[in-house]
């Protein structure tokens, strides 16, 4: 839990929940418990982000505490607590944000494919999203931690409905023919068999465990060629 008692919601406080499909900053930022409509309200939350991603990465996840969080973005901690109503709703901004970037790497994946197909789109996909996965330590220490919740799983899930969108695209340039709804359910499977044998995979090896992420790429592409013809 958090360090400091949490006061109540300021007169203009409003809940928005859920995610916008722009930026992961954006994303983010939308989910706080008072929507900063102001440039520098903005720029306060997102260093209070900031600031939350930096001690996750160095220390993990029992370093988020509202004293940690505002010392190191400079901010006083009732700043913290006027975007955030808590430790889990600090965590839960910045798995948005993650999963933002992550869908537009499946997306920019999803482009290229439809641009030059390259024979391998499944593993194209895998490789993008294990390249961001490496990228973000602080992604790392909050997904195998203990602040990862259901209401997290929840509010991360439509950005998840994304990347199956953008793996439904890429498939479609090599079953064209495929039906539209079968086209569908077929992505959206790949995305939860992917989604577990990544986190597996890094689980296993902070870099992404090689010999797992090969055996990922070759279990998503048979099952795609078993389930589409």
């Amino acid at each position: 839990m958090f360090e400091d008692p949490l006061p109540t919601d300021p007169p203009d406080s409003a809940t928005t929940r859920a995610p916008d499909s722009t930026s992961g900053a954006t994303a983010a930022i939308a989910t706080t418990r008072r929507v900063p409509r102001q440039r520098r309200s903005r720029e306060t939350a997102e260093r209070v982000l900031d600031a939350a991603e930096a001690l996750l990465a160095e220390d993990g996840p029992a370093a988020i505490t509202t004293t940690r969080i505002a010392a190191r973005a400079g901010v006083a901690v009732g700043s913290v607590y006027a975007y955030f109503a808590d430790k889990n709703a600090v965590a839960e901004a910045i798995a948005l944000r993650h999963w933002q970037r992550f869908a537009d790497l499946a997306a920019a994946a999803a482009d290229a494919e439809e641009q030059d197909a390259a024979g391998r789109p499944l593993a194209s996909v895998v490789d993008a999203l294990a390249a961001g996965f490496r990228g973000q330590p602080a992604f790392l220490a909050l997904w195998y931690g203990d602040l990862r919740t259901e209401s997290m799983r929840a509010a991360t899930r439509p950005i998840r409905d994304r990347v199956a969108g953008s793996v439904q695209r890429a498939l479609r340039v090599h079953w064209s023919g495929a039906d539209a709804a079968r086209l569908e359910v077929v992505a959206r499977t790949l995305v939860i068999a992917g989604d577990g044998l990544l986190r597996e995979a890094f689980r296993a090896d902070p870099q992404g465990d090689p010999v797992l992420l090969d055996e990922t790429r070759t279990m998503l592409e048979a099952y795609a060629a078993a389930a589409l013809g």
